[in-house]
């Protein structure tokens, strides 16, 4: 009977050690961490309403820059890029060039409160909230009206506020949606 149970509590251990290296050891290996899950709709009409003044004074800062685009990334690719935007025109490889202490700073306050890439066309600025392997979900602003450009997107819905967008991209699913852009 001793051994039994012995076996018992052997084979229990051994089961729940293979659950918790599937389910946590391996995803942090791969992803480098738990991707938390997804933010809703609410949660960043929420984020939006809270961090309004931020937001518009990025927005208001690199729309009096003469590029085409402005992107800035939370963790660059390489360590030269850091505290630097990504500035071009259409149809170039772009530069990039150093942010101002006080855009800095702002820059890092959104950071800090979960968007971790803004990049701004001639017509919109996308504040990316939330990224996955081949998703990302965040909100948008249109400086003109009308829907705001973000790249592969498949859900976008207005926001609390005017000009305001929740959006969600997925290049895979955009791109079945609608081959002919992805040519």
């Amino acid at each position: 009977m001793k051994k039994i149970v012995i076996i018992l509590v052997i084979a229990v251990a051994v089961v729940i050690l293979i659950f918790a290296i599937i389910y946590f050891v391996i995803p942090v290996l791969i992803l480098g961490g738990f991707i938390p899950p997804a933010p809703s709709y609410n949660k960043l009409d929420r984020y939006l309403k809270e961090n309004i003044d931020e937001l518009l004074y990025i927005i208001d800062t690199f729309s009096e820059f003469e590029y085409d685009y402005v992107q800035v990334r939370k963790y660059p690719h390489r360590e030269e890029q850091k505290n630097k935007m990504n500035v071009g025109f259409l149809g170039s490889d772009g530069e990039y060039i150093p942010i101002s202490d006080e855009l800095n700073d702002r820059i890092e306050k959104l950071y800090k409160s979960g968007v971790c890439d803004i990049s701004c066309g001639r017509d919109s600025v996308d504040f990316c909230m939330w990224s996955s392997i081949g998703e990302h979900r965040g909100i948008a602003y249109s400086k003109n009206g009308d829907l705001p450009e973000v790249w592969a997107v498949i859900e976008i819905k207005p926001l609390s506020i005017e000009n305001w967008y929740y959006y969600v991209s997925n290049f895979e699913k955009a791109k079945a949606r609608n081959p002919e852009l992805f040519k």
